[in-house]
């Protein structure tokens, strides 16, 4: 026996809760199918635990996608709408330096009070079902699921997440769907991860963590510098700098091209600064500025040019960014120009709609793609219903 309802959410994440609850507020009967055992696994992840879930500075510039699609989700939903949609459900934010977080820390409060609201407004949860088909006939959505469970409405929305962290459900099964109904899906990269580097210095330099910049470079060309805590790893390079620097690096890879991080380790320091340094103390002290591991590396380097080069413009040689399960986010989906950006509705089937990480926008570290999340999945539920954004 068919299940009938006005909404059918594919996933349960960040974008699909969001959805699901404004739609059952907006007076739909609403169903979410979500493949996981439980809600909200990626929320549960997100900042360490602690969920930085908007960003005071909400720009284009902070995502990799279509601009002119991405300033349009961004001035229907800024950071304010955010801030207020959580005060609604009880969710108070703490800022530091800009990054919103729950009043409380924890990224369980941000996931149990958006189930929990789901629920107060009556929507529907299949846990533990996999959606195998959904087919658009006589237009209604027949959805069929593991378990043989079956259910139809009348408007379908994909919330399927990406393809990155299998362990909390990234298994690309959204793509699937996407591509049934005639949609593209552009080529996948792993974002906001660490990049594996040529080399043998990195399993005695593994564990630690310095302040410095890195600059990407792709064929010798500049394309982008970030500064912050960098981690290194056994096999390359890791830390916050390097997950903005993920996505642009493994397109340039896929491009063919020469792709090299040169670290900057006192980017507070001229080069003249750095040969007064040297000229007064030597090699000798230069654990003063660099961590330990550091030294004999930088002391071989040193043979081959000036302490002051290596010290400014370390050139590591990034051979590919670290795989799937180790990433963030995905970078690429389905193209924004084949999705309304008022309603995310598909430009190609009817009420079908398209919201989150299955899209061909990536954000930076700092709560972007929880707010795009959050974003896409109000904006369809207006869709749904008809209404505007207030």
């Amino acid at each position: 026996m068919e299940e009938i309802f006005d909404v059918a959410i594919v996933g349960a994440g960040a974008s699909g809760l969001v959805c699901a609850w404004q739609s059952a507020k907006k007076g739909k009967k609403v169903l979410i199918l979500e493949k996981n055992d439980v809600a909200g696994k990626k929320i549960l992840a997100s900042g360490n635990g602690r969920c930085n879930f908007t960003n005071q500075f909400m720009e284009p510039s902070c995502y990799h996608g279509d601009t002119a699609f991405i300033s349009d989700i961004l001035r229907q939903f800024p950071t304010e709408k955010a801030i207020q949609l959580f005060h609604e459900i009880g969710i108070y934010e703490k800022e530091r330096d800009g990054y919103f977080y729950p009043y409380a820390g924890q990224a369980v409060t941000v996931r149990d009070f958006l189930v929990a609201a789901c629920k107060r407004e009556g929507v529907q949860f299949w846990m533990d079902t996999k959606v195998a088909k959904a087919v658009h006939k006589d237009g209604v959505f027949r959805i069929s699921a593991k378990g043989g469970k079956k259910g139809v409405a009348s408007a379908l929305v994909l919330a399927c997440g990406g393809k990155a962290n299998q362990p909390l459900g990234g298994d690309g099964s959204g793509y699937l769907l996407a591509r049934s109904f005639g949609h593209q899906v552009t080529k996948l990269f792993p974002a906001l991860t660490g990049l594996c580097a040529a080399g043998k210095e990195w399993e005695q330099l593994a564990g630690v963590r310095m302040q410095g910049q890195v600059s990407l470079l792709a064929d010798g060309k500049t394309l982008a510098k970030e500064q912050g805590e960098i981690q290194i790893v056994k096999d390359g390079l890791s830390g916050i700098p390097v997950f903005q620097l993920c996505a642009p690096a493994a397109k340039a890879l896929e491009e063919g091209k020469e792709v090299v991080c040169e670290i900057d380790f006192l980017p507070d320091w001229d080069s003249h600064k750095i040969q007064q340094w040297e000229q007064e103390f030597g090699e000798a002290y230069l654990q003063g500025l660099v961590p330990k591991k550091w030294v004999p590396v930088l002391r071989e380097r040193a043979k081959k040019e000036t302490l002051s080069v290596s010290l400014k413009h370390y050139p590591v040689k990034i051979v590919e960014p670290f795989g799937m399960e180790r990433a963030q986010v995905t970078s690429g989906g389905v193209p924004t120009h084949e999705i309304d950006s008022q309603t995310m509705e598909s430009k190609k089937v009817n009420n079908l709609y398209l919201i989150g990480e299955l899209l061909d926008v990536d954000g930076i570290c700092g709560g972007y793609n929880l707010h795009f999340a959050w974003a896409t999945g109000y904006l369809c539920a207006c869709g749904i219903s008809g209404s505007q954004e207030e």
